[in-house]
Parts: structure tokens; C-alpha cells; sequence
């Protein structure tokens, strides 16, 4: 991060080039985000093994940096050339009406049964998040989480500020929470 940050002082062109959409800083991310999946992943799998029953936290968590990691990528624009969240491609698509349904149970069937997985177990993920809010792993993860949001509330408005290259803060600060992501995981103790 000071690198980047001295790179934005010395050289912004360059600084814009290494920060621009898909572009290193970004594909970065995804590397350490992919990372973190795969830690609190082999986590959820084992503890699921070890307890038999599967954490609505651990659930939340993976499928959060798995959204977050589909989202950097833009993997459906690099599979069908389009958003495919947007009505344009999942009503007046070309593509054919299978792949416009599967796209549209995948966007929405996936997340709504995870999120049925949580609600119905909410109490212990209520449970298990203050519980991870009571460790320093869980406060990594918390602040990194609350950083990732705000940068997507306000991606507009950073991409405005003067002086500083387009896409130079939101993937400063997204890189700072990818970074959290990892320290949490790694942090996390194992059963």
C-alpha cells in the first residue's frame, strides 16, 4: 500500500495504469481474496466433518469472498460478453433462453438458498459472529468487511476525487481489505 501510494505521488500515470479495471492491483485482489476462500473454505469443510454440522458463519464467509471474487473478475462478462444481472441480458438477451434461466438461478437461486441457510440458523450465526467479533481474527475480518462495503457505497464518488487517478482509491482500499481478508484467515485458529 505505501508503494502504491508512492508510485501515485511520483509517477500517476503510472499509478493509474497499475490500478485501472482488470488491472494488476485488481487481479491482486482477487488472488488474496481466492486465498482467503480457499483458508476459511478447508476450515468450514473440516469443522463440518469434525462437528457435523455446517457453521451459518463459516457458510456466510465463503460465499461472501466467492461473491466478492465473481464480482472483481466480472465473470459473467468474460463468460456471455454482458452483465448478466441486467435486464438487458435476461430479458433481451441473445443468448438462449437456458443460459438466460440458469444465469438467472444461479444469480438468484444460489444467494437465496445460502441466505435461507443463515436465516434459519440464525441464532448461531448470530452467535458465532460475536463470538469472531471477540477475537482479533474476527475484528480483522469485521473492519475488512466494513471497508469492502463502503468502497463499493461509495465507488463513484472515489473515482471523483482530484489529483488522484480514477480507479487509484477504491482498489487501494479494496486491496487493504483483501489483505484483511487473508490476515483473518490466517489469524483464525483451527479446530
Amino acid at each position: 500500500m505505501a508503494v502504491l501510494s508512492a508510485v501515485a505521488i511520483v509517477d500517476p500515470p503510472l499509478a493509474s495504469r497499475l490500478t485501472v479495471e482488470n488491472g494488476l492491483v485488481e487481479w491482486l485482489q482477487v488472488l488474496l481474496e481466492a486465498g482467503a476462500a480457499v483458508l476459511f473454505g478447508r476450515d468450514l469443510v473440516l469443522n463440518a466433518r469434525a462437528t457435523g454440522r455446517m457453521s451459518p458463519l463459516e457458510v456466510a464467509i465463503v460465499a461472501s469472498l466467492i461473491a466478492v471474487i465473481m464480482g472483481e473478475i466480472d465473470l459473467d462478462r468474460l463468460l456471455f460478453g454482458t452483465k448478466i444481472v441486467s435486464n438487458r441480458f435476461l430479458l433481451h438477451g441473445k443468448a438462449a433462453l437456458h443460459w438466460r434461466l440458469l444465469a438467472l438461478s444461479l444469480i438468484w437461486g444460489v444467494p437465496l438458498a445460502i441466505g435461507v441457510f443463515v436465516l434459519v440458523r440464525f441464532r448461531a450465526f448470530w452467535r458465532e459472529g460475536w463470538a469472531a467479533v471477540a477475537r482479533p481474527w474476527g475484528r480483522v475480518l469485521a473492519v475488512s468487511v466494513a471497508l469492502a462495503t463502503a468502497t463499493e457505497l461509495f465507488e463513484k464518488p472515489l473515482g471523483h476525487v482530484p489529483g488522484v487517478p480514477k480507479f487509484f482509491l477504491e482498489e487501494l482500499v479494496e486491496l487493504v481489505a483483501a489483505i484483511g481478508f487473508v490476515v483473518a484467515a490466517v489469524a483464525r485458529p483451527r479446530v
